[in-house]
């Protein structure tokens, strides 16, 4: 089975994409929250919007491109892989270098 690591910055724009694609009538705004200077340091990625889908939508559609799960019962948390099937038939591992995505939206318009 092939491995591939999608790195922060590609992930963002996958993201972007997948937003883009589910709900094309909302404007979003995806960012990688500030650079990480330590590589074991914990990458987010912010999403905003203000006018669309509801937040458990939105969190569903980008469950997965998070690389890290957390079980509120134990307070562990853990790296995880995703599964996709390729343009060939065969399986490969996905690992994006983003740990959660912060959901923040329908928020009111100002």
């Amino acid at each position: 089975m092939k491995t591939v690591f999608i790195p922060a910055t590609k992930t963002v724009d996958l993201i972007a994409k997948t937003l883009n694609e589910d709900f094309p009538g909302t404007v979003f705004a995806v960012r990688l929250e500030d650079p990480v200077n330590v590589i074991t340091d914990i990458r987010g990625v912010d999403v905003i919007w203000v006018d669309g889908p509801n937040r458990d939508e939105v969190e569903t559609a980008l469950e997965r491109f998070q690389g890290m799960t957390w079980d509120p019962r134990t307070g562990v948390l853990e790296g995880r892989s995703h599964f996709v099937v390729d343009e060939e038939g065969n399986l490969t591992r996905v690992f994006y270098n983003v740990d959660y995505i912060f959901c923040d939206g329908p928020v009111s318009a100002a």
